[in-house]
């Protein structure tokens, strides 16, 4: 016999050995014996994938924004911070819009103009005219950035075509008024007074 054989057969009886004593059997691939026909060979389950987060404009998101505004409006601003943070970072406008809020107003959160228009930026690009509207603001102050009275004008047109009345109002005023960087125009001071007021 070659150190091969010797070897292949001295598995074999430890395998043997093994199997009489009640210890599980080893039996090379080649030799297996199949599972009998009443015992149907089990395949591995494959782990459910993670649900996937809803798009931003969903209807789970938005329910989701709704949640959060529902908790700013009742003063529990840390559950409102909790439920938007996750929302706005993956794009959720009203999310973003809500957290733009907050640290505007300083409310749950320390006041921060820089960290506001953060939010509301993203927002403002996506089309929300209320952001816009507040981005007018920071540019037209300097608040959270520096003073910038174009970009202000910008966002404020921006605002006030998307239906925001306190921007279709401003505008309205800067050309009666030729102010903010408008000529004095009293016929698009009109137009804008009248898109003011009515509900788009």
């Amino acid at each position: 016999m070659n150190t091969r054989q010797i070897t292949t057969s001295l598995v074999l009886w430890l395998a043997a050995s093994h199997a009489v004593a009640g210890g599980p059997s080893l039996r090379s691939p080649t030799t297996a014996e199949p599972a009998p026909a009443s015992a149907p060979a089990l395949a591995p389950v494959p782990a459910p994938a993670p649900a996937p987060a809803p798009p931003a404009g969903s209807p789970s998101s938005s329910n989701n924004s709704a949640a959060g505004a529902a908790a700013y409006d009742a003063g529990d601003y840390d559950k409102a911070r909790r439920i938007w943070q996750p929302l706005a970072e993956k794009g959720d406008v009203r999310a973003q819009r809500g957290l733009g809020k907050m640290y505007e107003k300083g409310r749950g959160v320390d006041r921060d103009f820089a960290m506001a228009l953060k939010w509301y930026r993203p927002a403002a690009e996506q089309g929300d005219a209320e952001s816009q509207y507040r981005l007018s603001v920071g540019y037209g102050y300097g608040l959270g950035i520096k003073k910038d009275e174009a970009k202000a004008l910008e966002w404020l047109r921006k605002a006030a075509e998307n239906g925001q009345k306190r921007a279709q109002m401003s505008l309205a005023k800067g050309y009666e008024d030729g102010q903010n960087g408008l000529p004095r125009d009293p016929a698009k001071a009109k137009y804008w007074y009248d898109r003011s007021k009515t509900r788009e």
